[in-house]
């Protein structure tokens, strides 16, 4: 609701994703084989939201819509060899529920009266401290295979990472054919 409130539209994607979105976006070399996927570019099971809705902004930007807000909160999947099997869980495998929103394009709806100003990532964070509030986020300079070098930061609240915001680096931007690059975050949910 706090996500919808700041402008965002929700949406629902497959975990299921294209092997490059692993290596690309998430920097997974190893990302999780499916066995029998339902379509051959959609053969591994994803480790970050942040493909799936790059893929969601490149739709709609295809379809000339200027701005664009969207959100999803869903599982990821990460190998982690302490999980045990239980009726919840699925042994070596770690599934924990992220919360990750991406914009692009003017911070407002255009009108009359105000300037056209397009979203930064200050715009994001913004967005994060208002998701997270009354909890205030320390922002530190980071690095993530998915954002610009110099416009990333890892979000911690309490001393420990709890995700990250930017805005997409350069090479994907070009690589995506985006007319301007988006910001981005994505949190643990927990």
């Amino acid at each position: 609701r706090s996500l919808a409130g700041l402008g965002y539209q929700e949406t629902i994607n497959f975990s299921f994703v294209e092997e490059r979105w692993e290596h690309e976006l998430a920097g997974n070399p190893a990302p999780v084989k499916l066995h029998n996927p339902i379509a051959s570019q959609m053969s591994v099971m994803r480790s970050s939201l942040l493909g799936s809705l790059l893929q969601v902004l490149k739709f709609n930007q295809d379809r000339k819509a200027a701005r664009v807000r969207v959100f999803e909160l869903g599982r990821v999947f990460l190998r982690d060899p302490s999980v045990p099997g239980t009726d919840a869980t699925v042994q070596g495998f770690h599934q924990p529920m992220r919360v990750a929103g991406m914009a692009l394009g003017p911070v407002e709806a255009p009108h009359w009266g105000t300037k056209e100003r397009a979203v930064d990532f200050f715009d994001a964070s913004g967005d994060v401290e208002a998701l997270l509030a009354p909890v205030k986020p320390v922002f530190e300079r980071a690095e993530h295979p998915a954002m610009h070098p110099g416009r990333c930061a890892r979000v911690l609240v309490d001393g420990q990472a709890i995700g990250f915001v930017g805005e997409l680096h350069p090479r994907w931007r070009q690589s995506y054919d985006l007319v301007s690059a988006p910001v981005m975050f994505e949190l643990d949910l927990e």
